[in-house]
């Protein structure tokens, strides 16, 4: 994040010591800064003064170059940037598992092609716990600042010409407000995410940094003007840094007094060195921000790789060092690959600089080999490999036909346990995956009692009538139709008894955080009316009444939301085992998160079934979550095959039990259908 500039200033370099510093801190210890993630809005704005005033200099004078231009930028980032991507490419292919190993590929693929913002964008967001496993995630800031160097040359370039010369500031003060106002409404309106990783809601943060160097405001004359600016502009930083948090609006107006306050103490300092910013020329701190761009790069892969190692939360002392790890290799890269690649002949550069982009075919070929191969499984050990493939081997044996390929089958292919030919089932699981990996449990607990159990599952389809699914905010899931055809089934089958409601319930409550790094991003809305989300106790007695309009005499069992975890067992014990760690790590889970995500929709559904006659919920955070921790492996073996999803196994040794509560709250005898259902 470092550029050249004309002249040196080391209140500067003490700028961006303190944007790394606040991000560091931030992402070591969140608690201590919740706001530290706006050190990279100070980076922007730097960038955005310094780069202006390279281009605007060089173009009144007649020198610009593009090729040189390009050449001392990509001197300045690829080096490093190729060398800790492909560090952390090899330290993640040697400690990740499989599935995330994969997002690792994805990632460093798109990094090299300056590109990892727009593969961020598709996630849940930049402070969702699954995005967070990404050791190469920070590199997004990196591609939007490289796409506003490709873009603000060029139009530095139109505005240096005839008229538009004297107006090139108040035009780029026009694109400053258009880009900011652009942020917050795509905040405002939802588009928090898009905002946050896209080049056009951030480029307003470039640009005030940008229309300094195009002279909006001479140098101060007074020195006392200069050391107010940079006092509240250590203020507008300091305010940020602490009030702000990861639940704040941000970008958009919420961005704007770290960003002014980096403007101040850019301004201030031009032609004065104001008192207040004495503490950012010290030698130590403008130290800091000579190593602040290795800095930047080397702490998050290190960060979340050790996390992934210790498959729980880092201890004080462990990211203490961690810290000063980074440092280290922070110094080290600067002196030996920062500083001897910046310089060099200029001649023919754009000649140097293909070879230099060359370099970035390295981590795009390294992200797609990791990519492609599925995260390399066969470089794990034979005991390994098994437990990282519970996730196929572990599941309800009729997923492919019954869950993947739903819309394809017929109930005779998804009925279990009745003789060949029979027509109707006593019992019914109706939901979404999670009804589908429940129902190995409820075929076993049927079993006993000679009942047929059906499935009717679709991924991303909660068990509810009157909403609509969308899938990243446009695709619609098809969910109103597959409901109306699963109620239409239930007042057909005359032999039906019980049917069974499972789903990952807090999902369709939009309830953050999202764990697993393949966690769809969904929006419910009440059909017929876009934009209007209904409250999951309203849409599951919406349900429950449609039900039981059609068959009076069903019983209906409601299991609750399964814990999500905070680690995926078989992967934990897969990586432990090629590690040589310990398996204990993987047995629970700390509760506060999982609870946090479960016990407001627990909340919603006993609103929806409280003294409701014919309806039983039960809820399995009361079985697997106990003692401040969730149960994750059980006498060895994982329960879940993933972070959220009931193994087959897990389900046969868990929900059985689980029905026998929910049918005896049903007050009907064990193994008897209810009376009404007998006539």
């Amino acid at each position: 994040m470092r550029n050249d500039q004309p002249s040196y200033r080391r209140d500067i370099d003490g700028l961006r010591a303190l944007a790394v510093a606040a991000i560091v801190v931030h992402h070591a210890f969140p608690a201590v800064l919740p706001g530290g993630f706006v050190g990279v809005d100070v980076f922007f704005v730097i960038s955005g003064f310094l780069i202006t005033r390279i281009l605007v200099e060089a173009r009144d004078e007649g020198r610009f170059s593009w090729g040189a231009f390009y050449l001392r930028r990509a001197r300045r980032i690829v080096p490093a940037y190729v060398l800790v991507t492909l560090v952390t490419v090899a330290l993640a292919a040697w400690i990740e598992m499989p599935r995330l190993l994969v997002q690792t590929g994805a990632a460093a693929a798109a990094s090299g092609l300056f590109l990892a913002n727009v593969l961020a964008a598709q996630s849940p967001g930049y402070f969702a716990p699954s995005v967070q496993q990404n050791p190469l995630l920070h590199l997004w800031s990196l591609g939007v600042e490289e796409q506003f160097y490709l873009v603000w040359p060029a139009l530095i370039g139109l505005l240096s010409l005839g008229w538009l010369r004297r107006a090139r500031t108040a035009l780029a003060l026009g694109l400053l407000a258009a880009s900011l106002a652009l942020a917050q409404i795509l905040v405002a309106g939802g588009g928090g995410v898009a905002a946050f990783f896209h080049l056009p809601a951030r480029a307003w943060e470039f640009l005030a940094g940008g229309v300094l160097a195009l002279g909006l405001a001479p140098p101060a004359a007074d020195r006392r003007v200069a050391n107010l600016a940079a006092a509240s502009g250590l203020l507008a930083i300091g305010w940020s840094l602490i009030a702000l948090t990861e639940a704040s609006p941000f970008p958009g107006v919420s961005a704007v007094p770290a960003c002014l306050g980096a403007a101040l103490l850019v301004w201030s300092g031009q032609d004065a060195a104001p008192g207040a910013t004495t503490i950012l020329r010290a030698a130590p701190v403008v130290a800091v921000g000579r190593v602040s761009y290795a800095l930047y790069l080397w702490h998050w892969p290190l960060l979340v790789l050790a996390a992934d190692v210790a498959q729980q939360p880092l201890t004080i002392v462990q990211r203490l060092g961690l810290m000063v790890l980074s440092l280290g290799l922070a110094a080290l890269t600067w002196r030996f690959v920062e500083q001897p690649l910046r310089r060099g002949p200029a001649d023919r550069p754009w000649r140097r600089l293909g070879g230099l982009l060359l370099l970035l075919l390295a981590p795009v070929a390294a992200g797609a080999t990791l990519f492609l191969s599925h995260g390399l499984p066969q470089r794990l050990s034979p005991d390994a490999r098994a437990l990282a493939r519970l996730e196929e081997t572990d599941v309800n044996p009729a997923r492919k036909a019954c869950f993947e390929q739903a819309d394809r089958a017929t109930p005779q292919q998804c009925r279990f346990g009745a003789p060949p030919g029979s027509q109707g089932d006593q019992v019914l699981v109706w939901g979404d995956s999670h009804a589908d990996a429940v129902t190995p449990g409820v075929v076993a607990w049927a079993r006993s009692r000679n009942w047929s159990v059906g499935e009717v599952a679709r991924g991303g389809c909660p068990p509810l009538v009157g909403v609509r699914v969308r899938a990243f905010g446009r695709l619609d899931r098809g969910c109103e139709a597959w409901a109306a055809r699963t109620l239409e089934r239930i007042a057909t089958d005359r032999q039906l008894t019980l049917v069974v409601l499972a789903a990952r319930w807090p999902l369709y409550r939009d309830a953050p955080p999202f764990y697993d790094v393949n966690s769809p991003r969904v929006a419910v809305d009440t059909a017929g009316q876009p934009g209007v989300r209904p409250a999951l106790s309203a849409a599951l007695t919406a349900t429950l009444d449609a039900i039981a309009r059609r068959r009076p005499d069903l019983r209906v069992v409601v299991i609750g939301p399964v814990p999500e975890l905070t680690l995926a067992p078989p992967e934990c014990l897969a990586q432990q085992r090629q590690l040589g760690g310990r398996a204990e790590v993987c047995a629970w889970v700390e509760a506060g998160p999982p609870l946090a995500r479960a016990t407001p929709a627990e909340a919603e559904i006993r609103a929806a079934v409280e003294d409701r006659p014919g309806v039983a919920v039960v809820f399995p955070t009361e079985t697997l979550c106990r003692h401040d921790g969730c149960v994750a492996v059980i006498a060895g073996r994982p329960i879940y095959f993933d972070d959220d999803h009931l193994s087959a196994s897990g389900a046969r040794r868990l929900v059985p039990s689980w029905m026998d509560d929910g049918w005896r709250r049903l007050a009907a005898p064990l193994g008897e259908p209810p009376a009404t259902a007998r006539r």
